[in-house]
């Protein structure tokens, strides 16, 4: 299971930035693409690195190409960890959150529309303000040697693929929550009602 997903994900990196591919679509509840996820986290981090996963009580149904997203998740992890070389806390949640609250969203979608979502928060280096509306151009990085850096804008670009949207919340030496929200599928089909998020994802 874990070598079959490390498979997809590598041969699928470099095509993640290919706007005129078509999407393998398929309805998934990320609940379970997180648990995927969550199998493979220990190849990707130190010991000691305290890591929480916090999962909805109720499904998330989306549409994902499922390679792709598990890509973008991938990256999110690394981007974490890179931000904690002596270690920290590390922490993915998924819930139910309402767009209408555009606080929570990156301005481009507003429309009140019920979407799933999945913060990955960090208590890393952080990332200065005078940089962050530069994070997802493809190759900026502040890493030293010869980082790419693409894992951020390849993330952002496939969550964009997916109708989804991604913000950041960062300060400097307290850490950051990268956060994503997803179209729900047929979510007027159920009675539960949209979590509205707080404006700041705590432990920040």
């Amino acid at each position: 299971m874990v070598e079959s997903f490390e498979r997809q994900v590598q041969t699928r990196a470099i095509p993640a930035f290919n706007i005129h591919r078509a999407l393998r679509l398929k309805e998934r509840d990320l609940n379970e693409v997180v648990r995927t996820l969550e199998g493979v986290l220990p190849r990707y981090m130190d010991g000691n690195i305290d890591t929480k996963v916090i999962l909805s009580e109720v499904d998330l149904r989306i549409m994902a190409d499922i390679a792709l997203v598990h890509q973008a998740m991938i990256n999110l992890v690394k981007n974490a960890m890179d931000a904690m070389p002596n270690g920290g806390s590390f922490s993915i949640e998924t819930s139910r959150a309402n767009m209408q609250n555009v606080s929570i969203a990156d301005g481009r979608n507003g429309n009140g529309s019920p979407c799933a979502f999945i913060s990955f928060v960090d208590t890393g280096d952080g990332i200065d303000e005078k940089i962050k509306g530069r994070i997802f151009e493809p190759s900026f990085t502040t890493k030293r040697g010869n980082a790419a850096g693409l894992g951020l804008p390849i993330a952002h670009h496939i969550i964009m693929l997916h109708g989804g949207s991604m913000n950041v919340e960062s300060a400097v030496g307290r850490g950051t929550a990268i956060n994503v929200y997803l179209p729900l599928v047929s979510f007027g089909s159920t009675n539960r009602r949209p979590i509205a998020l707080p404006d700041r994802i705590t432990g920040i």
